[in-house]
């Protein structure tokens, strides 16, 4: 990550602030843990310090807007392969826990509201049936990051996974200190999103544009191609606006699209579904999603 360099203006001359190379990891945990906007103007801080069910303990953890939960971890000297072997591992176990289990570690940080509440409260368009902890999201959070860091976490950047790289370059003029942000991955790194922000959803832009209508039914193509034949119903707007017609069970497309792949064991990645809307086919027209 190529490093930030600041300069103030002095009688209309440009003067570098120095910058200092110290591990001040602890000084980003609280800045973050006091204010969750200085990395996501957008998320509602969990917990600091959470104890998973292995024994080991994840620096911070929030949610955003999506009710995707995220991991922040700092660096804290840790190799390349122990920081992203470790994230990695935190999110496997965030992905086991459902809504109860979230709102059970909100109860043991001291935070006496469900996590849905504090989603009400934060967010004005918040959509009660929002699926909170459908994905997980990844920031690795250091003063330096080492270019192996670097290249791993693009790596898994640009093959679906939603990780980033976070880091804090301080700058110090005489007694005031400075602090520049940088994410290591941009837009352009990553692949690109087809609907994952609530204010935008690809799939509330086919409600509003009347592209696809309640009553219309659906199927998944990576399924049918394996000669089962699971078909939905749209029964309603909205995130979760699909009833399996076999057992009546609801669903987003995010999240039926889970359960298909793993009970079936079909080979995709169930967790970070960018390019889902060209998997699914619109019935009565024989049409994709991503075509609409």
């Amino acid at each position: 990550m190529e490093k930030t360099k600041l300069w103030k203006v002095d009688d209309n001359k440009l003067v570098e602030i120095s910058s200092n190379n110290l591990d001040y990891e602890d000084r980003i945990h609280t800045w973050i843990e006091n204010d969750i906007s200085i990395v996501l103007p957008d998320a509602i801080l969990i917990g600091s310090k959470i104890k998973t069910d292995h024994g080991k303990e994840i620096d911070l953890l929030a949610i955003d807007e999506n009710g995707d939960i995220i991991v922040l971890e700092l660096k804290r000297g840790l190799t390349t392969r122990e920081v992203t072997a470790q994230v990695l591992d935190y999110a496997s176990w965030i992905d086991t826990l459902d809504e109860d289990g979230i709102n059970d570690i909100l109860a043991k940080n001291g935070i006496d509201k469900t996590v849905s509440e504090l989603m009400s409260e934060k967010f004005d368009d918040y959509e009660e049936d929002i699926e909170i902890n459908e994905n997980q999201k990844i920031y690795i959070v250091g003063s330096s990051i080492d270019l192996i860091t670097e290249r791993v976490c693009k790596y898994l950047a640009g093959n679906g996974l939603q990780i980033n790289v976070l880091t804090f370059n301080y700058f110090q003029d005489n007694e005031i200190e400075f602090i520049a942000r940088n994410f290591l991955v941009t837009e352009s790194d990553s692949p690109k999103d087809t609907g994952k922000k609530r204010k935008g959803r690809y799939i509330t832009k086919l409600f509003l544009e009347e592209k696809i209508k309640v009553g219309q039914k659906v199927k998944y193509l990576p399924l049918s191609e394996k000669g089962v034949n699971k078909i939905a119903t749209i029964y309603r707007k909205g995130s979760k606006c699909l009833k399996l017609d076999d057992t009546g069970e609801t669903y987003s497309f995010s999240g039926l699209r889970k359960k298909l792949i793993l009970d079936n064991a079909l080979d995709l990645n169930p967790h970070f579904p960018y390019w889902q809307w060209t998997e699914w086919l619109l019935l009565d027209i024989d049409t994709k999603l991503s075509d609409l």
